[in-house]
């Protein structure tokens, strides 16, 4: 008989320690990060430099910035506005992720110091929810203005190398960023994502968007998906693939930036 209860108690332990286990899988698979209405997948690229020729980044996919987020009320006019934004990143450089940023804007507003309104300047944000937590206290930000020298939010010359091309009214931003790297000193959540490290299957909430500003003010933010830059649900879900960008297609099945999900 005692064996008996023995065996109860140890069955009735291992059970339990199963169902536990059970519970926090199911948890995890029905998190927040599953409300995100769009995935974007970023693919490797090679021999990457921050140098504005963007001859590798042909065949990454674009993202056009044809959505208001925090200003305006309406779509800009082409001839006022147009951006759009691309992503990539390589296994060997892990811990950055890259970025080219395509603006065509006709006036350039560029009236504060770097970390005081940087929102009322002509600047890009990235903004990143390293752990799909969901919620606003775990956003990250980084802003870099248009003027090819302003770093902002968690921008500094230790995590961000980058470069400005101007031609006319025809902006190219080329971008690393470096989560693990010391951050200024307005990032949002400053202990989130500093373990950043892309691999095959990773997947991040993240947004960007144009700080589109004149006349003393801010006229537009606009990015590739409609809603509040500091609500996480206004979000896509970032996926690194380890596909190449500058090798021909695999073949296989892949989403594509702003891929509706299934």
């Amino acid at each position: 008989m005692n064996r008996f209860f023995r065996y109860f108690r140890k069955t009735t332990v291992s059970f339990t320690i199963l169902s536990v286990l059970i519970l926090i899988t199911w948890i995890a698979d029905t998190s927040p990060a599953a409300d995100r209405d769009k995935e974007y997948v970023a693919k490797q690229i090679t021999n990457f430099k921050v140098d504005g020729n963007i001859r590798e980044w042909d065949r990454a996919e674009v993202v056009p910035f044809d959505q208001l987020k925090d200003a305006g009320n309406q779509i800009p006019d082409p001839d006022d506005f147009t951006g759009s934004g691309r992503v990539a990143w390589n296994a060997n450089d892990p811990t950055r992720i890259y970025f080219l940023v395509e603006i065509t804007d006709d006036t350039l507003q560029d009236i504060h110091p770097a970390n005081s309104m940087w929102w009322v300047d002509d600047s890009v944000e990235f903004m990143f929810d390293f752990d799909n937590n969901v919620t606003r206290d775990a956003l990250v930000q980084w802003t870099l203005g248009a003027n090819g020298k302003d770093l902002s939010a968690a921008g500094s010359s230790s995590n961000t190398e980058w470069i400005v091309v101007k031609n006319g009214n025809d902006y190219i931003y080329e971008v690393a960023l470096d989560p693990t790297k010391q951050r200024g000193p307005n990032p949002g959540n400053d202990n989130k994502g500093k373990d950043f490290r892309a691999k095959d299957g990773l997947t991040v909430g993240f947004s960007f968007h144009m700080n589109d500003c004149e006349n003393g003010g801010r006229e537009h933010q606009i990015g590739w998906i409609a809603g509040q830059a500091w609500d996480p649900l206004s979000f896509g879900d970032l996926t690194f693939d380890k596909e190449f960008l500058d090798v021909e297609p695999s073949g296989k099945i892949a989403l594509t930036w702003a891929a509706i999900k299934r």
